[in-house]
This record gives structure tokens, sequence and C-alpha cells, in this order.
């Protein structure tokens, strides 16, 4: 229970401290949780697939650790390159 708080606030804080999502705008469009919006940065687009793999891992859905990596993967591939 302890771990699932610290992560969540972990990724709360992360958002926070990195500027977050201006105007209530998603990084990741809703159509496809792996497609990244054009326009953003790396460390933006980063930092948002981190959040997904966050909430994958620890939301309560039940998703084995093994999807919400491989989630994670593509959706770092998305990402402009560096």
């Amino acid at each position: 229970m302890r771990v699932a708080i610290i992560a969540g606030l972990m990724a709360v804080g992360l958002m926070a401290g990195c500027g977050g999502a201006e105007g209530g705008e998603e990084f990741v469009s809703q159509e496809d949780p792996g497609q990244v919006e054009q326009g953003v940065t790396r460390a933006e687009c980063i930092n948002a697939c981190d959040a997904k793999w966050y909430q994958c891992i620890y939301g309560g859905g039940g998703t084995p650790r093994p999807t919400c990596d491989s989630y994670k993967a593509f959706c770092i591939s998305q990402c402009p390159p560096a």
C-alpha cells in the first residue's frame, strides 16, 4: 500500500516539478495510449511515458508488469529523437 502511494506521489511530483501538462492538455492522445502528440520535447515525452507506466503498474487494474514495461518501451520509441 505504501509503495503505491509513494509511486503516485512521485508521478505527481514529476509532473509538477517539470512543469506538468500546461492548459490541461495530455501528452498522449486518448485514441492510442502509445502515440505522443507532436510538438513536445523528448524530456516531456519521456516524463509522460513514465507517468503512464506508474499508472499502469500501480493503478489497481491488475495489469502484469511485463505488459506495462512493453507499453512504456513503445511509448518512449514514439518520442522525438534527442
